[in-house]
């Protein structure tokens, strides 16, 4: 073949590379739609969360007193009664109250499925003069019928009782061990055993036993109340799950040397007890707790 004869495949390198270009970009378009990626599912099934619970209760049991406030309804020994659910329950009441009378009530508190900080607070505290007979006159030197019940009922806290806790006759004053130290100012490592407390309340320099009055004032609901607190003065988480319960032992007395001063005198209150969860609560009730 002469150059001058004509060429059925005249193609240039130019011309062959941009037809092969428009048959690549032809088989591109055309594989749009019809090509997969890789892919895969996987599931968890059946997800919830539940709420979890925090349920305390209160439980006030008589476990001594004189035969007098023994006889009384809501001081009978062995008696117990316990606060677990929205209304409010009746606690102790005593009438005909006299110099030398005493009781000592348990109290023992449990927080369940959850352990929990608590608060005890002293609510609608009053004192009353009530009847004003001549021999209070006469003690108290003045016509006001003030209210003195407050100022001479020994409200004690302690730590441990030895004596029995059914009900049964035995237990004494004595059987209490270790007073409190926030309540009566009196380190709960003494191991100080009772004494009879003179009309102050003060026993010896180491040991003293709180007034109704004073007991208020570290548990007004309006200063904050009191958390319960461990051996270091941290607040204790109580309860939960497989959890024990926090007991304390509450004393009431009126001393012999109070006298006539308190006749026909009355004082009552109202004893609260709240409990905030422990998980995730490094300030429990806001940090408005003093003691």
């Amino acid at each position: 073949m002469t150059d001058d004869e004509p060429r059925l495949y005249d193609l240039s390198r130019r011309k062959m590379l941009a037809g092969l270009g428009a048959v690549g970009l032809a088989s591109a378009g055309a594989g749009l739609g019809t090509s997969a990626f890789f892919s895969d599912t996987e599931e968890l099934e059946n997800n919830s969360l539940t709420a979890g619970t925090l349920d305390m209760s209160v439980t006030a049991s008589i476990v001594a007193a004189n035969d007098f406030w023994a006889d009384q309804e809501s001081f009978q020994l062995g008696a117990s009664t316990t606060a677990d659910g929205q209304d409010a329950v009746v606690g102790l009441v005593v009438d005909d109250a006299k110099p030398g009378d005493w009781g000592i009530v348990c109290c023992e508190i449990e927080v369940l499925d959850n352990p929990g900080y608590v608060q005890v607070c002293t609510e609608e505290f009053a004192e009353a003069g009530g009847a004003n007979p001549e021999p209070e006159r006469e003690a108290e030197g003045d016509t006001n019928n003030s209210a003195d019940l407050g100022e001479f009922l020994l409200s004690t806290v302690w730590q441990d009782y030895a004596g029995p806790t059914d009900g049964s006759t035995g237990g004494t004053k004595t059987d209490l061990t270790n007073l409190d130290p926030v309540f009566n100012n009196a380190s709960d490592l003494l191991g100080l055993t009772y004494a009879d407390p003179d009309l102050d309340g003060v026993v010896d320099a180491d040991q003293h036993h709180t007034t109704a009055r004073e007991a208020n004032a570290v548990l007004d609901v309006n200063d904050g109340g009191y958390i319960v607190k461990d051996d270091q003065g941290m607040p204790l988480a109580i309860g939960g799950v497989d959890g024990d319960s926090y007991v304390f032992y509450l004393l009431l007395e009126i001393p012999y040397e109070v006298g006539n001063e308190i006749q026909g005198d009355s004082l009552s209150f109202d004893l609260v007890f709240k409990t905030e969860q422990v998980r995730n609560n490094t300030d429990p009730f806001n940090n408005t707790v003093a003691n």
